[in-house]
């Protein structure tokens, strides 16, 4: 049997975005939150707040705090997110509901004339293959359920949220580490724990 070596996940970047809206094809970003982690220790942090180009609606504001006057003087996105491509290399990307930040991921990156093939890993799918008696997987809550103390101020913000995420992703890393016994589990096997849960062996 060919063993292929999967991508190691020792070392990843936590990411959160909040936006203006759910489409990445017509809403925009308006801050970025990414902690580069290694071995569950954050070394580093990314945090920016961007001028989308257009107004705020009141819930979104209501929702996040930020202010259309906050991001008045702040760069566009498309002047972010090189140096956010730079902060994040080739390294794996572990977001909660990593299906809506990869699309505005994408989607700013294409607007700026760049692309990337960083693999996401999901903490919201790993949450409900590993912890399937939760009543819910939104991070607040599932965030709770685990015993991790939350900063109501501080949701929904993306420096917030990621700080939760990556408390989030240590819990879920290491119950696949103690269901499975592989000590350093790589982006392959997470992703099948995530879509199918702990496959075991006959």
């Amino acid at each position: 049997m060919q063993i292929i070596k999967s991508q190691s996940c020792t070392e990843v970047v936590v990411l959160d975005f909040e936006t203006t809206g759910l489409s990445s094809a017509y809403d925009r970003v308006i801050e970025v939150g990414a902690l580069l982690v290694r071995d569950h220790k954050v070394i580093d942090e990314f945090v920016e707040l961007m001028n989308p180009g257009v107004m705020l609606s009141s819930f979104i504001t209501s929702l996040t705090g930020i202010s259309n006057a906050m991001l008045k003087d702040k760069p566009k996105p498309e002047h972010v997110m090189p140096k956010l491509l730079s902060f994040i290399d080739e390294r794996p990307i572990i977001a909660h509901n990593a299906t809506f930040d990869k699309g505005f991921f994408l989607a700013e990156l294409s607007r700026a004339n760049l692309s990337s093939k960083n693999h996401f890993l999901c903490t919201l799918r790993l949450a409900r293959k590993l912890i399937p008696e939760a009543r819910s997987y939104k991070l607040a809550d599932i965030a709770r359920h685990i015993g991790i103390r939350i900063n109501r101020t501080s949701t929904h913000r993306a420096r917030g949220d990621v700080e939760i995420t990556a408390k989030l992703w240590k819990h879920l890393h290491e119950e696949v580490v103690r269901c499975t016994g592989i000590a350093s589990p790589g982006i392959d096997l997470l992703s099948t724990v995530a879509s199918r849960g702990i496959v075991k062996s006959k």
